[in-house]
């Protein structure tokens, strides 16, 4: 279990949550995320199945484009969408893994969000309606 996280429903619509348990201070790692490479030509194979809303772009230049697309099994898949995040994520390839950190102080109970493109203030539309 993780000490920072619980999971939970949040809507329909939206699916489960990530919450805070505890206040969390500015620039506490609070999840890192083993990830699973999936090739290219497998991935084609998940598009259109609900495994698909838990992938993400990793683009390791070591693995030549062979696998441009991964998954983590762990709570980090909970985290959701915001443009106004609480938490930045950052890419190690060398372990494969993502490692979360909050980009300021969390209150107990607030929900753990961040900006799917990347960037804590990049404001790009995804590829969903933001709620």
């Amino acid at each position: 279990m993780n000490e920072f996280i619980e999971v939970k429903p949040i809507s329909l619509k939206k699916g489960k949550g990530a919450f805070a348990k505890i206040d969390i201070f500015k620039g506490t790692t609070i999840d890192i995320g083993h990830i699973v490479l999936i090739p290219n030509k497998d991935f084609e194979k998940i598009k259109d199945t609900i495994l698909f809303n838990y992938t993400f772009t990793w683009e390791d230049p070591k693995t030549k484009g062979e696998f441009i697309n991964a998954i983590a099994f762990n709570v980090c898949q909970f985290i959701n969408h915001s443009y106004t995040p609480n938490l930045r994520y950052f890419y190690d390839y060398k372990n494969q893994t993502i490692k979360y950190v909050t980009v300021r102080d969390v209150s107990k109970g607030e929900e753990l969000t961040v900006n799917y493109n990347g960037k804590v203030k990049d404001n790009t539309p995804v590829w969903f309606e933001v709620e």
